[in-house]
């Protein structure tokens, strides 16, 4: 039957699944659960509940049976889980039948009926049926869940110390908390930081190391806010940065390493009342924090955040108040304490104040006519011990010596008055900018606007202020304005330079100078040395801070806290502090054109090698940090091409087009907010090859091939040369065969016929007529050098001419016929110069032996092709001879050296009385 279940390896590299084939020897139950585990040296196995054990075989590529362990008989399939202590290099199965220990130094296994090193876990008789956990910590405590057998009833949690004979009795408060449904342990967890984890069906706990308990996590219905929203908890692990990550039948969860126990809280109040409006927020030494809020009046927390109660309203309000009077006092405001008597004052709406006595626990409820029932929207003291009020009208009212008196009236909401170090008073009014006032004079000393204007706001509505040094005031209206109190000039911080958002809500320094940003779009941190905002979100255990928009404060404990609409954030800012260097930068995808190319299988290899026409890539990087990951600053190079780092932009990618062909190095660091650099620089070696005409195999051929034209330009040349110097031999040879000699015989035959002249008339007649004979060939032999020589006579066509005219004239004068016939298709026959001097010189040879001695009255010639030859053909029927007995003399001779020079054959038919026959073949193209 074919198994149902599948699985398989899947190849991070190659982005590739490979099926694994699952080879049981029996089949399986069909209630089997399957848990896969290693051990330290890479072996991956399967737990079957019901079965057994199987393990992964590389060779045969499936999971097949594995029975190396020496279970107890039987015991094998009711194994639930396997425990792999890598420091005594042994491995624990939990059983229904009790625990098993393999040992693998002494490949032994040990039970409780086979326990020759007298393990006292195995000994104990109150967990030796039903285990369904054991999980050993890094304290080599033994903590086991299981369930018990001799009376039914709930899971038992038990710890052990290292010897395994004491149980931890503290260790385990807290553990039998939580839900009152059912629920199942199912396993353990301990982080890299040793936070110890258990979790299971209905059961989340966390150890929390501050109470010495466990705590447990309840499942809620805010889950999308605050909390965790789970049936069942399937695994829980650590990253490399420490956080937490919780996998359950409701989704993903994470938790930051910095929001633990007294990190980073995120508090919502009371859900079932209607919203609460925290408007300001006020510690007592006593570490109580004061909040007032619009509706619900004043609540107070303890430093550990839980609700007390408190005695503001204790002392009963003027019977002569009205109702509506009576009603300001919930609808608080502001608060302020002051230094010299340690009093609470509360601001309230109609212009109400109540004046808090906490030693006292009494209340004085005022309403001073110089607020002129205008809601009190802001206290705050100054240096001198005075306090200053800002009302929602506008008037600035200051308390000294026991008196109010007005100062200023800006007929506009103040939203905030900022005491600066220097003891000016800074006012944030609506719609009307930013006011400096002389404490004393109450004079407006500077005032800054927005418009269109050198040192304008961003915008006139500003809802708090802050001085980050003696020079700087800041101010959140709109963007972060930077104002210099001394030059009055204004510098912009917005959000094309990293804030979240163009709306700036809350301001408050720390006590390492850091300004924290609350903006609509949450929490951000400017850094005043390297001018970096960075943002705080989810991942960073903030998750509250787009609601704590109306109020904040810095606590004594160096907490910072911020309200707003029903929610509070409070956080140590550092820890935030990362005094661990960031994880060197990831190689994230690799885009090549609009293609993603996978990134993985490019980083194995030496070098990405792309061809001339891939010239266009986009390269992704990150560093794998999901907590670190939007505070990071990274830097690229593409040696080669970028002579200096370039800081990336937002977008975590680099475009880089046209590049052209060579070899580049891709480099990549980041830093963290303080300065950290990454260990290492991440590199990507590219090389991109050049087009064909530009190898160096290509430009070596054309090198081949231009010597290779050189040499034969220079040949030709050569051969030119030669065959002009092999002409001027020739042709003085010639002149000097055929005209030195006929020259020299007239010369001779001249001076015997002058010195017969008067003498032997007959013999000088005889020597005159020789002197016209020789001068008539000479005169023919010239004829044939210049008519050989001259280009115009190339052509086959005038070959043919010349011949025919040759052989009429000589044949004509004997009186022989001529039947001279030449075949059209040797006109295209084409012969050099010295090819057709010898050729026609064989044919006159031929046609004069013919005229002289044949003594023949028909002549045949015959000019045709055949076979790639070319063939003359000279035949007479003259009386003929014997080539055996004859001698050949010269003009034969001359014939037959002639034929050899063009390469072809010449034969010579003859017999008497029977003519004679001239046959030559030529080789031609």
């Amino acid at each position: 039957m074919d198994n149902p279940y599948e699985f398989g390896i899947f190849d991070r590299v190659n982005f590739t699944y490979q099926r694994i084939p699952l080879k049981p020897a029996t089949d399986l139950h069909p209630r089997s659960e399957f848990t896969a585990w290693n051990d330290e040296s890479g072996n991956i196995y399967l737990n079957i509940t019901r079965y057994g054990i199987m393990r992964y075989d590389p060779e045969k590529n499936a999971i097949v049976d594995e029975k190396s362990f020496g279970l107890p008989r039987g015991w094998e399939k009711a194994i639930r889980r396997v425990f792999n202590d890598e420091l005594k290099k042994q491995l624990w199965f939990s059983t229904d039948s009790g625990l098993c220990v393999y040992d693998r130094r002494q490949r032994e296994t040990w039970y409780r009926h086979f326990n020759p090193r007298h393990l006292p876990l195995l000994q104990n008789e109150r967990i030796q049926d039903g285990i369904t956990h054991l999980f050993i910590d890094r304290k080599r405590r033994f903590w086991i869940v299981g369930w018990p057998v001799w009376g039914g009833g709930a899971q038992y949690k038990y710890c052990l110390d290292s010897s395994g004979r004491n149980y931890l009795h503290a260790d385990t408060i807290g553990l039998n908390t939580g839900p009152v449904r059912y629920a199942e342990f199912h396993d353990f967890h301990e982080s890299r930081s040793g936070q110890l984890w258990v979790y299971g069906l209905e059961v989340l706990y966390n150890f929390d190391r501050d109470a010495q308990r466990f705590r447990y996590i309840e499942s809620t219905e805010t889950a999308g806010d605050i909390g965790i929203s789970y049936g069942t908890v399937y695994d829980v692990m650590d990253d490399r940065d420490g956080s937490i990550w919780i996998a359950t039948n409701q989704g993903l969860y994470f938790t930051s390493i910095v929001s633990g126990s007294f990190a980073v809280m995120n508090i919502i109040f009371d859900r079932k009342k209607n919203a609460t409006d925290i408007t300001d927020i006020l510690e007592l030494p006593n570490g109580d924090f004061w909040m007032a809020s619009w509706g619900e009046g004043i609540q107070v927390l303890d430093r550990n955040l839980h609700r007390v109660s408190h005695s503001l309203y204790a002392t009963p309000v003027p019977d002569t108040w009205t109702a509506a009077e009576k009603g300001t006092i919930k609808l608080t405001w502001s608060l302020c304490r002051q230094q010299s008597d340690g009093l609470i004052w509360v601001g309230c709406n109609g212009g109400t104040l109540l004046l808090h006595d906490p030693q006292q626990r009494t209340t004085r409820y005022l309403r001073p006519p110089v607020f002129a029932n205008s809601t009190v929207r802001f206290i705050t003291e100054d240096q001198k011990g005075n306090l200053w009020f800002g009302t929602q009208s506008g008037k600035l009212v200051k308390y000294q010596n026991g008196r109010f008196f007005e100062v200023q009236d800006f007929n506009t909401i103040i939203y905030k008055i900022y005491p600066d170090r220097q003891g000016w008073i800074w006012i944030s009014a609506h719609e009307k900018g930013l006011f400096a006032v002389d404490p004393v004079s109450g004079n407006v000393l500077q005032h800054y606007v927005a418009g269109n204007h050198p040192n304008h706001l961003y915008a006139n509505t500003g809802h708090d202020i802050e001085q980050l040094n003696d020079s700087i005031i800041l101010f959140g209206a709109g963007a972060l304005n930077f104002i210099n109190k001394h030059t009055g000039k204004v510098r912009l911080l917005q959000y094309e330079d990293g804030l979240p958002s163009n709306n700036v809500k809350r301001l408050r320094m720390d006590k390492d100078g850091y300004c924290w940003i609350i903006t609509l779009n949450g929490l951000c941190r400017y850094n005043p040395h390297n001018n970096r905002i960075t943002s705080y979100g989810r991942r960073d255990g903030i998750v509250l801070a787009d609601r704590t928009d109306m109020a904040d404060y810095f606590s004594s404990q160096g907490y910072l806290m911020f309200g707003g609409s029903n929610a509070l954030v409070m956080f140590h800012p550092g820890v935030f502090q990362s005094t661990q260097a960031p994880p060197n930068v990831t190689i994230t995808d690799f885009k090549l054109f609009n293609d993603f190319v996978p990134v993985d299988s490019l980083m194995q290899l030496p070098a990405v090698k792309l061809s001339s026409s891939q010239h266009a890539i986009s390269i992704y990087f990150a560093s794998l940090s999901y907590v670190q990951r939007d505070k990071l600053t990274y830097y690229y190079k593409m040696e080669g091409l970028d002579k200096d780092w370039i800081r990336a932009d937002r977008s975590l990618y680099v475009n880089y087009s046209s590049i052209p062909p060579g070899r580049y190095v891709f480099k990549v660091y980041c830093e963290n907010l303080e300065g950290m650099r990454s260990p290492g620089i991440t590199v990507m070696n590219i090389h991109i090859r050049p087009p064909f005409y530009r190898t160096g195999w290509f430009i070596s051929i054309c090198l081949f091939i231009v010597a290779l034209l050189i040499y034969v330009v220079h040949s030709l040349r050569l051969n030119r040369l030669l065959a002009v110097e092999k002409l001027r031999n020739s042709v003085a040879r010639d002149l000097h065969d055929d005209m030195g000699s006929t020259l020299s015989t007239i010369n001779i035959l001249s001076s015997m016929a002058k010195s017969k002249m008067h003498t032997d008339q007959v013999k000088a007649a005889e020597y005159i007529s020789k002197i016209t004979d020789n001068s008539q060939r000479m005169m023919e032999a010239m004829d044939d050098i210049v008519w050989s020589i001259k280009p115009s006579n190339d052509s086959m066509q005038k070959i043919v001419a010349r011949m025919r005219e040759f052989a009429t004239n000589v044949l004509e004068s004997k009186d022989i016929e001529l039947d001279f016939a030449a075949d059209e298709s040797i006109l295209d026959v084409k012969l050099n110069m010295q090819a057709r001097r010898d050729l026609f010189l064989i044919f006159k040879e031929a046609v004069n032996n013919a005229a002289k001695y044949s003594g023949a009255s028909l002549v045949q010639i015959r000019l045709q092709p055949e076979q790639k030859k070319l063939l003359l053909q000279v035949e007479d029927n003259g009386k003929g001879f014997d080539p055996a007995v004859t001698d050949a003399g010269n003009g034969l001779g001359n014939m037959q050296k002639r034929a050899d020079a063009l390469h072809g054959k010449i034969t010579i038919r003859s017999a008497p009385e029977k003519g004679t026959s001239i046959r030559l073949q030529i080789p031609v193209i």
